[in-house]
């Protein structure tokens, strides 16, 4: 029987956005023989990798202190401000759940001189990555007692969500105004709701803010649907309430996630 082996992750720099990849590059690994973590904050368990943003001069900085006696650390780097000192991988932004999971199994740590299934130093090029409506992860089991609620003013994406999510519950509900949004949540429970930023009438942050102050539907998780991710979006979507946000267009693996982060709570 082959032995499950975890791989502890150090970061250096990166966007709060990109880190929640990782995270969820951490949360999918799981089921798989190679795992991965990231290294604690206190520094107790030396890492077996790290992942450094190249534009950010504070984080390379960091680095360059922390590998001066590591030499032989595979190293990953986003962005091109840097030139590598050691074997490594280069990529271009946007991060990816699912490009950087096939960058990090590419890694080989069987041995003292980390070897990459890439050539040392290679640019790995942009990558769209999978969006919502792909199947290249596996559907977990329905679970038919839960509902869920897409509030968006895009056909295509509460179609895609849609499909997405009746793979995880039983009902899926579908408002494209914030205006309906309510008056659905008047009449039927929900257990998780996915919430478009910019909406008709009333914007997601408003209509989040309502959720949260009602009594019987303050629980619910408010997952934010979003264009962009910047710290002013992500403070107004945690004052309005919300639990989570997702990027569009939705990469699959975060989505799988965030979803099965709240609906376990919920079964």
């Amino acid at each position: 029987m082959t032995d499950t082996r975890s791989i502890i992750v150090a970061v250096f720099g990166l966007a709060q956005r990109e880190v929640r990849v990782l995270q969820t590059i951490c949360f999918i690994s799981q089921t798989r023989l190679r795992t991965y973590e990231l290294m604690p904050t206190d520094g107790r368990i030396d890492p077996d990798m790290a992942i450094l943003d190249g534009n950010d001069e504070q984080a390379v900085a960091e680095w360059k202190q922390f590998s001066s006696n590591r030499p032989m650390l595979p190293l990953v780097v986003i962005g091109d401000n840097i030139e590598l000192d050691r074997p490594g991988i280069k990529i271009e932004r946007p991060l990816l759940a699912t490009r950087l999971l096939s960058i990090f199994d590419q890694i080989d740590l069987s041995n003292e001189d980390p070897a990459f299934a890439t050539a040392n130093n290679d640019v790995i090029p942009k990558d769209t990555g999978p969006a919502i409506g792909q199947d290249s992860i596996p559907a977990p089991q329905c679970n038919s007692n839960l509902s869920a609620l897409v509030v968006d003013d895009n056909l295509m994406i509460r179609v895609q969500m849609q499909k997405e999510l009746s793979q995880y519950v039983g009902n899926v509900d579908l408002a494209e105004t914030g205006e309906q949004a309510l008056e659905l949540m008047g009449k039927h429970h929900y257990d998780i709701i996915f919430l478009d930023v910019i909406l008709p009438g009333m914007d997601g942050y408003q209509i989040c803010k309502t959720v949260k102050r009602d009594k019987e539907n303050k629980n619910i998780p408010v997952v934010m649907l979003t264009g962009k991710s910047s710290p002013f979006d992500q403070i107004r979507g945690k004052l309005a309430g919300c639990n989570d946000y997702l990027i569009k267009p939705v990469d699959l693996l975060e989505f799988k996630y965030v979803v099965e982060q709240h609906l376990t709570k919920k079964a």
